[in-house]
């Protein structure tokens, strides 16, 4: 497992700045964190914040990490069937048939949280691919893109780099 390294002032700025840009519910949190480290998996970056393995930087861009539940709470839901589980478990995208309900109003391309229906566990983050209008009518089809689960690469590394 490669090494924690700290970020330099001006890069956990530039962080921030970036990170509140794009999801400003977080900014009153972001602002008490002090400490800054970065852990490069593949071609992604985990941020831990104080510790927490909070902001990813993946192809898709910045996003929470299922662990920053101040930011992840606060995004549209997709409630998915139990069926739909294991498979977004490994890296399957969303499919119209699984999904029970959807919370929220949503644009294309909006980052959705998405759980399961029987204990409304976090199970994966991902981009919606039509707007919540538009998923609502649908009947079949992929409808979000699967960008970050629980038991992906990111999440097992900053789950066993939290261990040691």
């Amino acid at each position: 497992m490669p090494a924690r390294k700290y970020l330099k002032d001006k890069e956990a700025k530039q962080l921030l700045r970036e990170f509140i840009q794009r999801y400003p519910t977080s900014e009153a949190f972001l602002r008490s964190v002090n400490v800054f480290e970065e852990l490069c998996v593949d071609e992604s970056w985990i941020y831990f914040l104080n510790g927490r393995p909070l902001i990813l930087r993946t192809k898709s861009g910045l996003i929470p990490s299922l662990k920053f539940d101040e930011v992840v709470n606060s995004l549209p839901k997709i409630v998915v069937d139990m069926g739909a589980v294991a498979h977004l478990a490994n890296g399957a995208h969303v499919m119209r048939p699984g999904i029970r309900e959807i919370r929220n109003g949503f644009a294309k391309g909006e980052l959705l949280l998405i759980v399961d229906e029987k204990f409304g566990k976090n199970i994966a983050l991902g981009l919606a691919d039509v707007d919540s209008t538009s998923m609502k009518s649908a009947n079949k089809g992929k409808m979000v893109m699967n960008l970050h689960y629980v038991g992906d690469g990111l999440w097992k590394s900053f789950t066993a780099s939290n261990a040691t």
